[in-house]
């Protein structure tokens, strides 16, 4: 570092580096002349023996020029020197350092280092260098406070070199930073050295936003943010966006997680992200998708964005329900009536879909071996679709038939149409088979009575064992009058009467009359071809009569049933033999055969003589399968789609649970399927076995019957084109579902100590924590019903969702409470085997106390404020109590002072509060800003009361008898003074008298005046205003006052008045003289009025050439201060001046002064009247000798 002294450049100091023992070092100081003249100096040499120099001789340097003066170091032990040269010219003497130093380490970097603004929990960074510059290899190693580290924290620099340091900057609490972090480098003696670290933490702050919902049904205080999906069709997928905002100034990062459930649960609800970092003042967008899989299920759940290291969290419930298809057939019965052997009938059966959702939809019918067939068995019915079937009836046999076909449909109970119709041949001629023979068929196996043959019937009913009712039933006749009535026929759940049908289940709705055995069979592999076994077919009567087995045979089909016909006597068996004929190798067979049973006596109308005792045919089927592959050949590889779900829906524990499931045949071959019943036995499969055409589908139905709420695995064996390597392993959970309710807080809600009769209200949550919705109904002592309160009392809950209610809490004497209010929960379905209800205690603790409240100053006095003029305070309201108060405040007001009472007593409240109404917590204090505004320049008294708001008290009115006194506040109305204290004259005025001075400016009747309260016309405009459009402005004051200046020739010096103005109020006056031109507002040269009267042109001419001035023309007094004003007329044009100035008092009087004066011509003699008026004394009427009056 160099320096300039007196023209002359010279380094401040000299230092040696590197030095040795023993050894010469040299260096140069360079002297340089700056100055444009020539510079003269002498040295003299160092002091001490270390460093010298050549010896002393006079410098002389030309401008510009410069000289090196070697210095020479010669050490003698190893330590630091210094010393110095000194100059002398003469302006003076200056020196230079000569300093010699040993190796040692030395860092730089910077003294302070700012980093970027973080949010709590989050990191931000920044770097900074570290320089050696010193001589030796320096090892550093930092002291860091946190919440700061150093990447990298130790480290080691050569000579010269540098590193970059990151400073991390992770805070946990949001305040500013400022801590020093500690540098220690160095050899065998450290060093340190220090640089701050400035860094500011904050809050984030997220809000959650709904794109596009109204968010209806939003429980109050408590989830606020609610997505909601609306009603999605089972299977598919819908997605929509939530955003989440940053409204800090900081990146805010943050995880999304879900609310953790039983393992049971599907989550139909995902999100796109788990985690992720908001901008400061932008948003980050989640993709919130649903997939529901069970139709009529609501499902709720919850996703919590944490951010702040949990300190901040916000919900996001999220809701939605799954739809499926709605399929109906427009009738669910067709009768064919009769026909003749070898003929068919065709009939249109209509299915609709009047959902949005489409429907895959199956009769479970072989129509290739049927007497009913339909063009489309299986398919999918699009959303909000009717479609007309085809059902042909083609009998083989001269017969009734009767076949009750059900309708599978995907995610729906399936639906059951009955086919029935009578063939007639020539020589058979069977009843005709009509709907009111089912209905009243139904009703009498009900009563037990369809397992006797028509004839027999016909033979009780005529010999009165029998007998029929109102609808042609038969029934017993009962035995006593007052004997039960006869059963009727109630058609059970389609589900059920699916599963109960004594073969897949062992249950039945009701016994059999004619059973086969086996009704599924697999012949396996039959090859060669020619050496199939047939199968052994026993059908059993159960009945009571003879009947007739009749095969419906299809000649071209592989599968034939031998006998075709065979008569079975009552409860007796049969056997019939089913011969499989294939055609080709390597192929699979699948059928369905289909076979009639019916009381012989049937076959002819004529043996049938009651209508009632017609029995309709009962429908024997066979399912077959049987493939021909070789050993040596690979069986076709199914190409399918399989639909299954993961778990069977919710139900209550020792329900029966349903589901179904969709195989799709998607390859060009015929498919055979067959599940292993034996290896899952806690599940029903319907159907077992079976085949799928190409193209085709073919809808499973399951059932199982879950015990209790432990989880349990079912996994099921479905074979494949009769391949055990084609063997799919289909998994589903299945759990029953109790009664469970989660209450906030382990059941326990409590309340802050409430005053007697008011009120406090908390929000409690509860959670359903099953899959299946349930209602939930809150009860309260009667005792306690008074003091507490619940609202809603009930509502449903469905699955996985939390709603809160709102307790109030209102205690009524002053005590502690100890509650309880039970909650009963039940299933929403009354048909479910569930519990009556299950009962949960709420535990409420609170307590009633009594409180006060009490101002901090009782006392509050304003002083002085000027009437019109706004003055505000805060009053500090304390509340010593342990509950918080609700109160009202009101205000009564007295004036006082020389006024007239009654006038004053109808004078609006001149204090107002900012507020009369509000809460102050326990122990805590709260503001009230009151606002005073007196009108009067009176004294004025304000007592300010409060009540204990009650919820019966909803004015001020009701509460009047309770008010307590609170404080008193005193405030004194008061106008600006101003006055007149004396007035002297000056110029062309000096020779006027004092007396006639205060006469020709009337300044006695001013000072009257302004002692007096200001009009209401004064106080139009409180401080000065531009108010005025024309260059005469309107007067609003009272009092028209002169200042005459007298007169003057003219050239003559100007006439000067002093007045002295004095403030004698009480607080500080603010006065101003307006001229006409002070009071006009500034218009655009369009709107003003060019043609000027010759008043007007007057007044502008005066004003513009300045005649009359005054100064200053305002200021400002404070109480007791004085100040003079210097008023003038300049004597330039002949005649009478006059101009109207407005004195201006802010918020007080307004007076306008004429200021007038007389301009003569030199030596002009001239008589000024000191005015234009002159009030003579009275006189008494009728003096003879009146006095003469000046």
């Amino acid at each position: 570092k160099k320096g300039v002294f007196w023209g002359i450049e010279v380094a401040e100091t000299l230092r040696w580096h590197g030095w040795e023992l023993g050894k010469e070092m040299i260096k140069h100081l360079i002297l340089k002349n700056v100055h444009e003249k020539t510079q003269k100096l002498s040295y003299r040499c160092p002091s001490t023996q270390f460093f010298f120099t050549v010896f002393p001789q006079p410098i002389t340097l030309s401008p510009g020029m410069s000289l090196a003066l070697p210095i020479i170091f010669r050490p003698t032990e190893k330590r630091e020197y210094e010393d110095s040269i000194h100059f002398k010219k003469a302006e003076g003497e200056f020196s230079v350092t000569l300093r010699a130093t040993l190796p040692r380490p030395c860092l730089s970097f910077p003294a302070a280092v700012q980093l970027p603004i973080c949010a709590v929990y989050n990191v931000t960074e920044t770097t900074f260098p570290v320089r050696n510059i010193g001589d030796l290899v320096t090892v550093f190693a930092w002291e860091t406070p946190s919440p700061f580290y150093m990447i990298p924290d130790c480290g080691m620099l050569n000579p010269g070199a540098e590193c970059m340091v990151k400073v991390v900057f992770q805070p946990k609490v949001a305040v500013v930073y400022d801590v020093a972090a500690t540098c220690w480098f160095g050899g065998e003696e450290k060093q340190k050295k220090t640089i701050q670290l400035k860094a500011l933490a904050k809050y984030p702050y997220l809000r959650v936003s709904v794109t596009g919902e109204e968010n209806e049904g939003v429980q109050p205080g408590k989830f606020q943010d609610v997505l909601c999906f609306g009603s999605v069709a089972v299977g598919t997928t819908v997605e929509k966006r939530v955003e989440i905002f940053n409204m800090s100034v900081v990146d805010a990062p943050c995880r999304i997680e879900r609310a953790k459930d039983p393992l049971l649960r599907d989550h139909v609800f995902s999100c796109d992200v788990s985690h992720g970092v908001v901008p400061a003042k932008g948003k980050l967008v989640l993709r919130v998708q649903f997939q529901p899989q069970t139709v009529g299920e609501h499902s709720t759940d919850y996703f919590t964005i944490i951010s702040a290291g949990f300190l901040l969290q916000t919900v996001l419930k999220v809701v939605g329900s799954c739809k499926g298809p709605s399929v109906s057939l427009h009738q669910y019965s067709m009768d064919f009536d009769w026909i003749n052997l070898g003929e068919s009938l065709m009939q249109t059966l209509k299915i609709s879909n009047i959902s949005d959702v489409p429907a895959y939809y199956q009769f479970d019918i072989d129509g290739r071996e049927s007497v009913f067939s339909l063009d489309r068995s299986c398919g999918v019915l699009e959303g909000t679709t009717t479609l007309a079937l085809k059902v042909t009836f083609r009998p083989t046999h001269p017969i009734s038939y009767h076949r009750r076909v059900v309708c599978l449909v995907h995610h729906q109970e399936p639906m059951y149409v009955d086919f029935f119709g009578t063939c007639h041949s020539d020589t058979a001629k069977p009843a005709i088979l009509q709907a009111r023979h089912l209905s009243c068929y139904r009703t009498n196996m009900v009563r037990g009575l369809t397992f006797y043959p028509p004839d027999i019937l016909g033979v009780m009913l005529k010999d009165g064992k029998l007998q029929m009712d109102e609808k042609g039933a038969l029934m017993l006749p009962p035995e006593i009058p007052q004997d039960k009535p006869p059963k009727e026929y109630f058609e059970a759940n389609s589900m059920t009467e699916y599963f109960y049908d004594g073969v897949s289940s062992d249950l039945a709705l009701f016994p059999p009359h004619v059973s086969v055995s086996p009704r599924e069979y697999d012949f396996g592999c039959c090859v060669p071809l020619h050496k199939v076994e047939p199968l052994p077919l026993c059908v059993t009567n159960h009945t009571k009569g003879k009947i007739t087995v009749a095969w419906t045979l299809n000649h071209s089909s592989v599968f034939q049933v031998s006998p075709e016909i065979c008569d079975i006597p009552p409860l007796k068996s049969s056997a019939f033999r089913v011969l499989f004929q294939p055609t080709q190798l390597n192929s699979l067979y699948a059928a369905e055969m289909e076979g009639f049973a019916f009381y012989k006596v049937l076959r002819h109308y004529s043996n049938i003589e009651e209508d009632a005792t017609i029995c309709p045919s009962w429908c024997l089927t066979v399912r077959l399968r049987a493939h021909t592959y070789e050993a040596e050949r690979e069986h076709f590889i199914p190409q399918y789609i399989l639909d299954v779900p993961k778990a069977f829906p919710p139900v209550a524990p020792d329900t029966d649970a349903y589901c179904s499931m969709l195989l799709l045949n998607t390859g060009a071959s015929l498919i055979t399927f067959s599940m292993n019943q034996a290896a899952c036995p806690s599940v029903l499969v319907k159907p077992c076995s079976g085949h799928i055409i190409p193209g085709g589908h073919q809808i499973f139905f399951l059932s199982t019957h879950p015990v209790n709420t432990v989880s349990q695995q079912h996994v099921l064996l479905l074979q494949l084109n009769s391949c055990p390597g084609y063997t799919k392993e289909i998994a589903l959970r299945s759990c029953g579902e109790s009664l469970l309710l989660l209450l906030e807080g382990d059941g326990n809600l409590y309340f802050k100590p409430v005053y007697i009769g008011t009120s406090s209200t908390q929000m409690y949550t509860i959670k359903n924590c099953t899959r299946l919705p349930m209602l939930f109904t809150w009860k309260i002592h009667q005792s306690d019903s008074k003091v507490l309160s619940v609202s809603p009392t009930a509502g449903i809950l469905q699955p996985y969702e939390a709603t809160a209610q709102e307790w109030t809490f209102t205690p009524d004497k002053e005590t502690k409470y100890l509650l309880r209010a039970m909650v009963f929960v039940r299933r929403k379905s009354p048909d479910l085997k569930s519990p009556q209800s299950v009962r949960y205690t709420l535990r409420i603790v609170g307590e009633g106390a009594l409180g006060a409240i009490r101002a901090q100053k009782e006392h509050l006095d304003l002083g002085n404020v000027l009437v019109g003029d706004l003055q505000s305070c805060s009053v500090v309201l304390l509340n010593d109590g342990i509950c918080s108060l609700k109160y009202i405040l009101s205000v009564e007001q007295l004036i006082t002072g020389p006024c007239d009472p009654e006038e004053v007593r109808s004078d609006p409240l001149a204090l107002e509060l900012e507020h009369s109404r509000g809460t102050i917590p326990a122990r805590s204090k709260a503001f009230v800003q009151i606002t005073v505004r007196p009108v009067r320049r009176l004294h004025y008294t304000w007592s300010i009361k409060y009540a204990i708001c009650m919820p019966t008290a909803t004015d001020l009115a009701s509460t009047k008898e309770e008010q307590q006194p609170l404080c008193c506040i005193t405030a004194t109305g008061v106008y600006p003074t101003l006055c007149i204290a004396d007035a002297c004259s000056a110029g062309s005025a000096s020779g006027i008298s004092k007396l006639h001075l205060w006469r020709l400016f009337s300044l006695d009747t001013l000072n009257e005046y302004l002692e007096r309260d200001p009009a209401p016309s004064e106080l139009t405009y409180r401080v000065p205003t531009r108010h005025s459009t024309c260059l005469i402005p309107p007067v609003y004051t009272p009092l028209l006052l002169d200042f005459n200046f007298g007169a003057a020739p003219i050239g003559s010096e100007p006439t000067l008045v002093m007045l002295l103005l004095a403030n004698k109020g009480v607080v500080p006056v603010e006065w101003v003289f307006l001229f006409p031109s002070d009071q006009k507002m500034d218009m655009e040269h369009w709107a003003e009025d060019t043609e000027f009267s010759p008043h007007e042109l007057h007044q502008m001419r005066i004003q513009d050439n300045q005649l009359f001035s005054v100064f200053p023309k305002s200021g400002k007094l404070l109480p007791g201060q004085e100040e003079s004003v210097q008023l003038s007329h300049r004597h330039e044009f002949i005649g009478t001046d006059h101009l109207p100035v407005l004195r201006k008092v802010s918020y007080g009087h307004e007076i306008l002064l004429n200021f007038s004066s007389v301009t003569v011509e030199q030596d002009q003699q001239y008589i000024h009247f000191a005015s234009t008026k002159h009030l003579f004394t009275p006189i008494a009427i009728g003096t003879t000798h009146p006095p003469t009056q000046v």
